[in-house]
C-alpha cells in the first residue's frame, strides 16, 4: 500500500470513528454519506488498528442490518425495489436467470450496467466494451451504459440511474472498473453480492493465489451474499476468509441452470452455430471446442495456458478433418491482448487476422463474446487449457482433453475437477490427435463413468439443493421483501 492510498483509508476510518461517535451507526438505517469504501479503508488497516479486527466485523454486520431493513421497509411502503447486476463481458455474464426472474416482478426494477476495462489500452477497452454492450442490447436487456464511447466519457454513479438497492457483481476484479463505478461508492445500505462468473480452480504453486484473490480477497469481505459452485469451495472460504464464510452460500452455479433444462437444435440451427456447410450431414460432423486460457506468458501466479505451443496446429487439424468434424475456436477474453504482449503476435490487426484464418475455414467459426452455452451442449468434446471451463463442461457429460503445462497448479476443487477429464501435455500433438481419434470419432470414452462420479459428488447442485441456483439466489431477496 503506498503513502497516498494509506493516508487516504486512514482519512475513511477516521470518518467511521467519528460517525459512530456521533451515534450514525446506532440508526436503524445508516446515512448515505459512509459508503463501502468506509469499510474498504478499514479492512485495509484493521490489522494495525488496537481493536481492528472486532471493530470491522461489528461495523460489517452493522452495515448489513442496515441494508436488509432499508429494503424492508421501502418493500412495506410498495415502493420499487431497485436491482442492478454490473459486468465488463458479455462472455462472462453468469446471471441470466437470476436477472429475468427479477424482470418478471411487478414491483421491482431490473438493469445491466456495463462498465468499461480500464486497465488496459485504449483499443482493447473500446473493443471489449463494444461487443459487450452491443449483446446486452441486442438480447433486450435493460442496460446503462458506464462508457460514452464518442465522447471518451466515464459516468458515476448518478448517470448511471442512481443508487441501486441491491448491486449484483459478477466479477471480483472491481479496481478494474472506473472508480467511479466502483461499488465501494455505494452507500452501505446498499447491499451488493457477487455471482461469479467461473468456477473456482485457480492457484499458485505457492497456494497463495486462490486465498488472495478467491477466498480471502477484499471484496469478499464486503460483500451482503457470496454465492459459490461447490462443497470445497465453500470450505475454502470457512478456512481462509476473513469472514469465515459468514456471507457466503453454496447455491451452485447459476450459469449451469441452463443444462437443467431441455434445449432442441433443428439442423438450421446447428448449421449456423457451427459453420457447417449445405452439403454436410450435420448428424455425422462431429463438434469439438477448442478453448486457450490466456496466461500465454512464461511466468506468473498461474500459468495455464498452451497456446503458444498448438496455435497453428489447430488450423492443421481443421483442414485435416474438414470432412469429418467442425471446429469452435473460443479463446479466453483476454487473449487478445495477451498473445499480442509476449509478441505471439506483433499487433492486434495480426491477432485478428488469426481469427479470421478460423473464420475462412469451411468447418470452423469463432465465438469471442456472448453466450456460448447453446454450443456447450450441442458439441461433442472440448479440447482446452482453460479455467472455469474444467467445471462448466462438466455439465454436458461430455469429453473434455485438457492440454497441460509444468507450471500450471489448482486449488482444491481444481484438482478435483481434474480427476473427470482427460490430459496431454499442450505440444503432445500425437495425444491430441488420438484424443480426436479414439474418444471424439471412435466413441471409446473411458472416463464417462469418472466425470458422471466427480459430477454427483459436488455439482449436481439441483439434486443437492433441490432447487435452481437463479431460484436460490432470488429467493434470498425475496425472503427479504417479503414475497
Amino acid at each position: 500500500m503506498d503513502q497516498e492510498t494509506r493516508d487516504y483509508c486512514t482519512q475513511l476510518v477516521r470518518e467511521l470513528v467519528d460517525g459512530i461517535d456521533a451515534g450514525d451507526f446506532a440508526k436503524e438505517i445508516i446515512p448515505d454519506q459512509y459508503r463501502w469504501e468506509h469499510m474498504l479503508g478499514l479492512y485495509y488497516l484493521k490489522d494495525e488498528l488496537d481493536g481492528g479486527e472486532e471493530l470491522f466485523q461489528n461495523i460489517y454486520e452493522t452495515a448489513i442490518a442496515s441494508g436488509e431493513e432499508y429494503l424492508r421497509q421501502k418493500a412495506k411502503r410498495g415502493e420499487r425495489i431497485q436491482i442492478a447486476f454490473q459486468t465488463y463481458s458479455a462472455a462472462q455474464w453468469p446471471a441470466e436467470g437470476v436477472y429475468h426472474s427479477f424482470e418478471k416482478m411487478e414491483n421491482v426494477d431490473v438493469k445491466v450496467i456495463v462498465s468499461p476495462l480500464v486497465d488496459r489500452d485504449a483499443e482493447s477497452m473500446i473493443d471489449t466494451y463494444r461487443q459487450t454492450s452491443g449483446w446486452f442490447h441486442e438480447h433486450s436487456y435493460r442496460v446503462m451504459d458506464g462508457l460514452d464511447v464518442d465522447h471518451s466519457a466515464i459516468g458515476d454513479w448518478n448517470y448511471l440511474g442512481g443508487y441501486p438497492d441491491v448491486l449484483y457483481q459478477v466479477s471480483s476484479w472491481f479496481n478494474c472498473l472506473p472508480r467511479v463505478q466502483w461499488f465501494t461508492m455505494l452507500p452501505l445500505r446498499c447491499l451488493v453480492a457477487y455471482i461469479p462468473y467461473g468456477i473456482s480452480q485457480a492457484d499458485s504453486k505457492d497456494c497463495q493465489y486462490a486465498i488472495a484473490h478467491v477466498y480471502n480477497h477484499d471484496i469478499t469481505n464486503l460483500l451482503w451474499r457470496l454465492y459459490c459452485d461447490s462443497q470445497t469451495v465453500y470450505n475454502g472460504y470457512q478456512k481462509h476468509q476473513f469472514l469465515k464464510a459468514i456471507n457466503v452460500r453454496r447455491s451452485g452455479y447459476a450459469k449451469m441452470d441452463y443444462f437443467y433444462k431441455d434445449h432442441q437444435f433443428d439442423d438450421v440451427i446447428l448449421r449456423k452455430l457451427w459453420s457447417i456447410s449445405a452439403d454436410k450431414d450435420v448428424k455425422q460432423m462431429k463438434k469439438i471446442i477448442v478453448a486457450p486460457h490466456y496466461t500465454v506468458f512464461q511466468e506468473s501466479d498461474i500459468c495455464y495456458s498452451t497456446f503458444q505451443k498448438n496455435m497453428w496446429f489447430w488450423l492443421y487439424l481443421i483442414k485435416k478433418y474438414e470432412n469429418q468434424i467442425t471446429f469452435l475456436f473460443k479463446p479466453h477474453p483476454n487473449l487478445r491482448r495477451s498473445a499480442v504482449a509476449v509478441g505471439l503476435f506483433k499487433d492486434y490487426e495480426e491477432y485478428d487476422r488469426y481469427i479470421q484464418a478460423w473464420n475462412d475455414c469451411p468447418n470452423a467459426t469463432v465465438v469471442q463474446e456472448g453466450n456460448y452455452l447453446e454450443h456447450f451442449v450441442t458439441s461433442d468434446a472440448m479440447i482446452m487449457d482453460s479455467g472455469s471451463f474444467l467445471g462448466e463442461y462438466l455439465y454436458t457429460q461430455k469429453p473434455l482433453l485438457y492440454l497441460t503445462r509444468p507450471e500450471q497448479t489448482f486449488s482444491d476443487a481444481g484438482w478435483n475437477l481434474m480427476r473427470a477429464h482427460y490430459k496431454a501435455p499442450g505440444e503432445d500433438y500425437i495425444a491430441i490427435e488420438r484424443f480426436i481419434e479414439d474418444v471424439v470419432l471412435g466413441g471409446n470414452d473411458t472416463m464417462a463413468e469418472q466425470r458422471k462420479k466427480v459430477f454427483e459428488e459436488e455439482y449436481d447442485y439441483l439434486k443437492l439443493n433441490g432447487q435452481l441456483a437463479s431460484d436460490f439466489i432470488v429467493n434470498e431477496v425475496l425472503a427479504l421483501i417479503g414475497q
